[in-house]
This record gives C-alpha cells, sequence and structure tokens, in this order.
C-alpha cells in the first residue's frame, strides 16, 4: 500500500499488514522497534490497549527517540512486556553484534509473537539511494541505512512466512506462546 507521510512517499505490504490483522488481538499490547512513520503500528491503535514505539529518528515522533544500537532496551522499558513486538524492516540497520543483542533482548520482553522483516542478499544495499531521496519519508535519515546483511540461517528457530511480494526478504515470526 501507498502512503504519503509530510508530502513524502511511503510503502507497506498489503499481505504482511493482512497477516498481522489475523494475529493481533483486541486488547492487546504492541511494541514498534524501529518504528519509522509508523506504517505497521498504527492501523492497530483502536485494537491495541497500549502501543509503544522507538525509533532513532526524531523526526517520525516515536514513543522513545533511542538508537537500539546503543541503548540498552530494557533501560528504555524496565521489566514491561508486550504481546507483539513488530521488527519490521528495522534491524539492518544496526550491526550484526547488535542485532543479534537485541533480538535475544527482544526475546525475554515478547509475551507472544515477534514479527520480524529484513531484506536478504539478493537485495541488499546499503539504502543510500532511499536516504538521499528528498521524495521518500526517510530522506536525511542517516539511521535508516543498511549496516549488516541477514539471512535465513540467522532466523533457524523462527517460523517463516512466505507472504507475496515479500520473497527477497525474510519474514518470519518468533512465538513465545
Amino acid at each position: 500500500m501507498k502512503h504519503i507521510i509530510d508530502g513524502k512517499r511511503a510503502s507497506s505490504n498489503d499481505q504482511l499488514m493482512k497477516y498481522l490483522q489475523t494475529i493481533i488481538e483486541d486488547g492487546s499490547s504492541l511494541l514498534d522497534l524501529g518504528c519509522g512513520p509508523k506504517l505497521y503500528s498504527d492501523p492497530f491503535k483502536d485494537k491495541c490497549k497500549k502501543i509503544v514505539t522507538i525509533d532513532a529518528w526524531e523526526s517520525v515522533n516515536p514513543d522513545f527517540v533511542a538508537d537500539l544500537e546503543t541503548v540498552d532496551l530494557h533501560s528504555l522499558l524496565g521489566s514491561e512486556k508486550f504481546d507483539f513486538v513488530l521488527m519490521i524492516d528495522f534491524i539492518e540497520h544496526l550491526d550484526k553484534d547488535a542485532g543479534l543483542s537485541l533480538i535475544d533482548s527482544v526475546k525475554t520482553l515478547t509475551n507472544k509473537k515477534i514479527i520480524l522483516l529484513t531484506p536478504l542478499e539478493e537485495i541488499w544495499d546499503d539504502n543510500h539511494k532511499n536516504v538521499n531521496d528528498p521524495r521518500l519519508w526517510c530522506y536525511g535519515n542517516t539511521f535508516d541505512m543498511h549496516k549488516s546483511l541477514w539471512n535465513r540461517q540467522d532466523f533457524a528457530d523462527w517460523e517463516h512466512l512466505n507472504l507475496k511480494g515479500l520473497n527477497q526478504y525474510f519474514v518470519g515470526v518468533f512465538s513465545n506462546d
């Protein structure tokens, strides 16, 4: 789906959104890490009892401005747990060690499911074209540069989702329920 955010283009995947609508239950709590323009969490404002957003770029108005490559998630959230955690098009913006550490941390504060999407090697680049394109929502956001390359083996203990239009991405679910 195409979106306009402050006059700039952004897009979300309809199949991923439909999937999220089937699993995120009424009254759930939702944490959106690397939320960007909140394309995947804002649609749940009426369904979830609580939504918390975190992003390193203050221009997207997250609840917490924090670079999760350097800031400990538990220092922001304490012992709070969430039913669902979104890590959509985000983990590649951290270096690999920081990303792996963050995933381990997220597993400890998730009651039900983590949903993660990241580009695979076939389409990976450093994202400088998007960051330098004034027509796109991420224009000027240096936190949107890609720093790490991920592959399916990195998520061996995750359920892989096959969603239309996302075959060059890893889309997966880690369940704690």
